[in-house]
């Protein structure tokens, strides 16, 4: 009968062997308990990384989307803010301006109008206001003011009270300025573009552009209701009294009308707003959903990860006994 024994060479190369292998098996998955992915991710895969690579494209895309729906909503908070303000000026001058013209005296009315040359400059410092380096009502201009500074807007005006006849001609004069299509105000007053501003592809296939521009009939009646005043706060031309009372009360009355042109324009940016709140939402439910499944091709069941974890530490256990016995083995135990 033959005995089959192992050296203690052999035995101890055995023993090293499994405790690096031990030792190896605890470190993975210890590392996939905390952090819930497999270690070796080649191997969870069997090797085939396609569908991983779609999924990490998508969210790639999901991420750009998400960048350029956040520059697209502060672009249209901004111009909203913009709006308010011009929409602030307006609507707090007309109807002080047109109560005052049936009631009281041409010098009440003209201590109202008073404020008007500031507000004209504040309309126009609105319009002017740039978000990220792009101007927010230049059209396709995006690197222009929508409109010269306030200061050269009166010099062009100037010359048009100075040579009206008569309030009515001032009224008619201005009307075409400001409102004709190829008048002073898109050829001398607006340094944007008549094309609509680059959009913000928020979505595949959905492209959120600004809609507004100061060439809106809304902002330019607007504000020559509040140049009119302006001309008249300034005593700009030669007219009667009948006269300045008749042109402040068209310009309170071209202040209100651009104020509901203006509220029409906001009503315009809500509905971008609300379309570009619908895609963030979708995007955010698309990135959720390729999360989950890269999760699950690449993630490590914590229930399974715990199982094996406590066999490799029941394993390294028995290994550390096992050496122990080893190291006390010699004769007198043998004989034992």
């Amino acid at each position: 009968m033959s005995i089959i024994s192992t050296g203690d060479m052999a035995r101890s190369y055995h023993l090293r062997h499994h405790h690096e292998q031990v030792r190896t098996d605890l470190v993975r998955l210890t590392q996939e308990l905390a952090s819930g992915q497999h270690a070796d991710t080649g191997r969870a895969l069997g090797g085939d990384f396609s569908a991983l690579s779609g999924i990490e494209r998508g969210l790639r895309m999901v991420a750009a989307y998400r960048n350029a729906a956040a520059e697209a909503a502060l672009m249209t908070s901004a111009v909203q803010s913009a709006l308010e303000a011009l929409q602030g000026n307006l609507s707090e001058l007309a109807p002080a301006l047109l109560s005052a013209t049936g009631t009281d005296t041409l010098q009440q009315m003209e201590l109202m109008a008073a404020s008007a040359p500031d507000r004209l400059s504040a309309m126009v410092g609105s319009l002017n206001q740039t978000v990220a380096g792009r101007a927010l009502f230049s059209g396709a201009n995006t690197d222009e003011d929508a409109l010269i500074p306030v200061e050269d807007l009166l010099t062009a005006l100037e010359p048009l009270a100075t040579g009206a006849t008569d309030a009515a001609d001032l009224i008619t004069t201005l009307d075409s300025w400001f409102m004709d299509p190829g008048g002073g105000f898109e050829t001398l007053a607006y340094q944007g573009s008549p094309d609509p501003a680059p959009g913000f592809t928020v979505a595949e296939g959905e492209t959120i552009q600004n809609p507004i521009s100061a060439l809106d009939p809304g902002v330019r009646r607007g504000l020559m209701g509040m140049a009119l005043a302006t001309l008249v706060s300034n005593e700009t031309g030669s007219f009667s009294d009948d006269e300045r009372r008749q042109l402040l009360e068209r310009a309170a009355l071209d202040m209100a009308s651009g104020n509901d042109g203006v509220t029409d324009l906001r009503a315009r940016v809500g509905h971008v707003e609300g379309q570009i709140e619908a895609a963030q939402l979708r995007g955010d439910t698309t990135r959720g959903l390729l999360e989950l499944e890269r999760s699950r091709l690449t993630g490590a069941d914590p229930y399974t990860t715990a199982t094996e974890l406590q066999e490799v530490e029941t394993r390294l256990e028995a290994l550390y006994l096992l050496t122990t016995r080893l190291s006390r083995l010699n004769l007198t135990e043998y004989l034992r």
